[in-house]
């Protein structure tokens, strides 16, 4: 729970963080970010996602709030497609479970 912030107001911080991540590096490793992305995102809930590369593996992660919750979803896989396939079977539980909170 988010004491004093709005999720839509965390969720608008981290997309304008993701906008202009071209690249992250962890452990050793330099991940860009995908040019495409065709990720849908759940419209009860606000939301952003990205997806970064690096040699073999795609990671996507995605913001997803409503209210006074946010929470952070990712998945891995071994291409783009693959990767937006998982994440977006996992936004579908996170965003069952967020869509009953109060907005």
């Amino acid at each position: 729970m988010l004491p004093r912030q709005r999720a839509e107001d965390v969720v608008a911080k981290a997309a304008s963080t993701l906008k202009g991540c071209a690249s992250y590096s962890d452990h050793g490793d330099s991940y860009r970010r995908t040019a495409g992305n065709k990720i849908e995102l759940p419209a009860p809930v606000k939301g952003i996602a990205a997806c970064f590369a690096v040699s073999g593996t795609v990671n996507c992660f995605a913001y997803l709030g409503r209210g006074g919750v946010v929470t952070t979803v990712s998945s891995m896989g071994v291409d783009q497609r693959t990767a937006e396939w998982w994440l977006e079977r996992i936004m579908a539980a996170a965003e069952h479970r967020l869509e009953g909170l109060p907005a």
